[in-house]
């Protein structure tokens, strides 16, 4: 393909004697360049222009570039399509998306980006353009915004109901992680020459860490009315809650998350036909969607939530004790009664709606005066109580049917009081110490006690006179212990020497 450099300016086109074009060589004007495309279906003849450049050097490089992409085959021709459009189209073309997580992508799209980027045509689309919404993003229900346009449209794609709190930066990375997803599939569909998301520096959106609620944490909750993002109870609280819904129809599904640590559409989800009683396992197999208040029975969130649980002897005696009662709650119903075949039901066998379940929990737990924590909390209490019970932190994340590792460690690095302090104590339980520097526990002298006349550390052992000794000691370790020096003045080793 052929393309040339052209100068637009003032003057006008200009032509030599011979009446060929010229370029103008006064000091104004930009530079162009122009270069053949290969023809339509129907056989037209097309063109690509581009201009705006400084120099006839700046523009002679970038016709390069564009020639270069096009013999590559990596050419992104014009396009009208706006990020909006496509955004749509990506949407509607992800075939095998999970319900919540489309209606996810869609909020995002309705409420964040095609207010933001939408008018933007999607070859034009630059990290300035994200940079601009995502601030205006982190202004939304906050006093006194930095008024801007991206800002305006936010607000008229929003309802009044949807004017709430300020956004986390947890949430404007969600919505990222959804433009990211859109603009690399474009990429690969060569319908754009690079991703712009992939080059916009975000705010760190840490995961919220368990806190308990000791006693210093429920006065400071009392003092200011603020809670934790994420709370959980201590052992005492948790059975205090266990004692106070003992006597509720939901016991045992609270029992259940309490001991093991369901989500809560799993426990809403789980089928009689996953439970072992005699074995003591619990296999999670489904779980409850919840979308908006309708629900759908769905696949667990992770691969790695399908999993199968080991429940001891306590919780196995609860669920029988629940599978009799069902039974009679079943000829109660007689032909009214709806075998759904899950373990947690309404009195008439249908399926419980997952916010019917929290309601029950938030009133039990208030109304024995415990400090709040949310349903989904109950669960991350499972988690704390099995790390302080000394379960491996891979068997914790395993029960948890967490997707990682790091999930369990970021979440429960705040560990129960109790177990912190034993972990202390088995510290300072590793090093040896005589019994002297036990009871007196004298703090670390600020140098080592040694003869400032002693200029040489090295002499002679009388005894042995081809020894050299280091303050008393033979300059020749045994073998696979390290030599102690004498020039390192470390407080601590000289304590411990």
């Amino acid at each position: 393909m052929r393309g040339h450099t052209f100068k637009r300016c003032p003057c006008g086109p200009l032509r030599d004697a011979n009446g060929v074009r010229v370029n103008c060589t006064k000091r104004h004007g930009t530079w162009n360049y122009v270069h053949e495309l290969p023809p339509d279906a129907s056989g037209r003849r097309r063109q690509v222009k581009r201009g705006g450049f400084a120099t006839e050097r700046e523009a002679r490089t970038a016709l390069n570039e564009a020639l270069g992409s096009l013999h590559q085959g990596a050419f992104i021709g014009p396009s009208r399509q706006t990020v909006g459009e496509y955004l749509d189209q990506w949407l509607a073309g992800k075939g095998q998306l999970r319900a919540s997580t489309r209606r996810s992508y869609q909020e995002h799209l309705d409420l964040y980006l095609r207010p933001g980027l939408g008018h933007v045509k999607l070859t034009d689309l630059r990290e300035h353009d994200i940079e601009r919404l995502y601030a205006a993003m982190g202004q939304l229900g906050r006093p006194n915004p930095a008024p801007s346009h991206e800002l305006d449209r936010l607000h008229a794609a929003r309802t009044a109901t949807q004017l709430t709190r300020p956004l986390t930066a947890a949430r404007i990375r969600r919505v990222h992680a959804t433009l990211r997803s859109a603009l690399g599939s474009a990429l690969k569909r060569r319908l754009i020459g690079h991703n712009p998301a992939s080059h916009v520096e975000l705010a760190a959106g840490r995961r919220p860490r368990a806190v308990v609620w000791t006693d210093d944490q429920v006065k400071a909750f009392e003092r200011t009315g603020v809670r934790p993002a994420v709370a959980v109870w201590t052992a005492a609280q948790a059975g205090a809650f266990l004692d106070k819904a003992a006597e509720h129809r939901l016991y045992p599904m609270f029992h259940l998350i309490a001991y093991r640590g369901l989500r809560r559409g799993e426990a809403v989800g789980l089928r009689w036909q996953d439970v072992d009683l005699d074995a003591g396992l619990v296999r999670i197999t489904q779980q409850v969607v919840q979308l908006g208040w309708a629900t759908e029975i769905g696949d667990p969130k992770t691969d790695s939530g399908s999993r199968t649980i080991s429940i001891d002897r306590l919780t196995v005696a609860t669920l029988r004790r629940w599978r009799a009662t069902q039974a009679g709650e079943r000829q109660e119903w007689g032909s009214a009664w709806q075998d759904s075949g899950l373990v947690f039901t309404r009195e008439d066998g249908s399926q419980l709606h997952p916010d019917t379940a929290s309601s029950v929990f938030e009133r039990l737990h208030r109304e024995g005066g415990l400090p709040p924590i949310r349903l989904h909390d109950l669960r991350h209490t499972a988690a704390s109580l099995a790390l302080a019970a000394g379960v491996p932190l891979k068997v914790v994340s395993e029960q948890l049917g967490h997707s990682s590792l790091a999930i369990t460690a970021d979440t429960y690095t705040s560990v129960l009081p109790a177990v912190a302090a034993a972990a202390a104590e088995a510290v300072a339980g590793a090093i040896p110490r005589n019994s002297a520097a036990r009871r007196t526990a004298a703090p670390l002298p600020v140098r080592c006690q040694i003869d400032p006349q002693e200029d040489d550390m090295t002499t002679i052992d009388p005894r042995n006179a081809t020894k050299p000794l280091v303050r008393g000691l033979p300059m020749g370790a045994p073998p696979g212990t390290r030599t102690p020096n004498p020039r390192i003045k470390s407080p601590l080793l000289c304590q411990l020497s």
